[in-house]
């Protein structure tokens, strides 16, 4: 989970660095990527790395419903500028100061959990 996370936190910036780039293009629209959900993220690693096979005609019903949760979304326009740019700069660099915070706490908990697997591999720090 904290890869997936480190993942989507590096294209949330990749997204919002586009956003700020296009900060005077004429009619551009800042995006965003949808929120992660912690509940899904959870579902989704508790899930079976196989997926049972239905031999027999109503055997077994499965429905696997898969989110991605890379999808950009438009998101609502904060104000928008006369050539119809909806880009708000320092909207944009609290974001990214906000996800680079989250980034540097994931990578924390990285380096920690990494710590720990290596103090129980080999009996020290």
């Amino acid at each position: 989970m904290l890869a997936s996370r480190m993942d989507w936190l590096g294209q949330r910036q990749k997204v919002l660095a586009q956003n700020i780039a296009n900060a005077d293009t004429p009619d551009f629209v800042p995006r965003d990527l949808k929120p992660q959900q912690f509940r899904r993220m959870v579902e989704r690693s508790a899930m079976p790395l196989a997926t049972p096979e239905a031999t027999q005609a109503g055997h077994i019903q499965t429905s696997s419903l898969r989110v991605d949760n890379r999808s950009v979304e438009q998101k609502e326009r904060y104000e928008t500028a006369p050539s119809g740019n909806a880009v708000v700069v320092e909207e944009q660099l609290i974001k990214v100061a906000q996800t680079q915070n989250d980034y540097n706490a994931i990578t924390n908990l990285y380096r920690k959990q990494v710590a720990m697997m290596k103090m129980a591999l080999t009996g020290r720090q």
